[in-house]
């Protein structure tokens, strides 16, 4: 699977946030420079969602990854609820239906499983364009890029229009939460592949 990974191209002033873990985690998952597109952090989000949808046709990637900062309703780089449908759109002509979403809080939203947030929109959107089998990876709250546990899954599951939320890829309290968090803090090369896996894979790997 060919990897594409979306990222700034600085810290916020008196952060390190770009350099400490956006920058480093998106290369660690692209595999290569030349995979990771850095998207000016001043230009307007209309030209950001013009880059990255640029990118995306001319990569052709399998897998996106976003690093960057999240809300529920939008993510740092440029796309929010209401664009969700230009990202989809792009996705749908190369054929990519995974897409990771290392942004705060982008899984969570007011209805059940975070159903009417950021992730959940743009899982609906991929699936009005035609990714039935769409996927996307997010977080329900702020913490590490990567590491952060409270992950969630938003399943097309072959609909052509979307669902309502998503589920945990490991339950909250649960006897696999502490393996889970561990796993998440010391194991770069699984919760940068997380997207590509099922849930019983990931259980198993624990």
């Amino acid at each position: 699977m060919t990897r594409l990974a979306f990222t700034g191209d600085r810290n916020r002033p008196g952060k390190k946030d770009w350099s400490g873990a956006f920058a480093p985690e998106a290369l660690r998952f692209a595999g290569h420079a030349r995979d990771v597109a850095r998207i000016p952090l001043d230009a307007t989000a209309s030209d950001m969602r013009m880059l990255i949808s640029a990118s995306i046709r001319s990569a052709g990637p399998s897998i996106v990854g976003f690093f960057c900062h999240g809300l529920t309703r939008r993510i740092e780089l440029g796309f929010d609820m209401g664009t969700v449908d230009e990202l989809a759109a792009a996705l749908a002509e190369v054929g990519c239906s995974r897409v990771a979403l290392y942004a705060c809080s982008t899984g969570s939203g007011k209805g059940p499983g975070g159903d009417g947030g950021f992730a959940d929109a743009l899982r609906d959107a991929m699936c009005r364009a035609g990714l039935v089998d769409a996927r996307v990876l997010a977080h329900e709250t702020a913490g590490h890029a990567t590491q952060n546990p409270r992950k969630r899954f938003f399943d097309g599951m072959g609909s052509p229009v979307g669902g309502v939320g998503g589920y945990w890829i490991v339950e909250p309290g649960s006897s696999l939460w502490k393996p889970w968090t561990r796993r998440l803090r010391e194991d770069a090369d699984f919760r940068l592949t997380l997207v590509e896996m099922c849930v019983g894979e990931i259980h198993r790997e624990l």
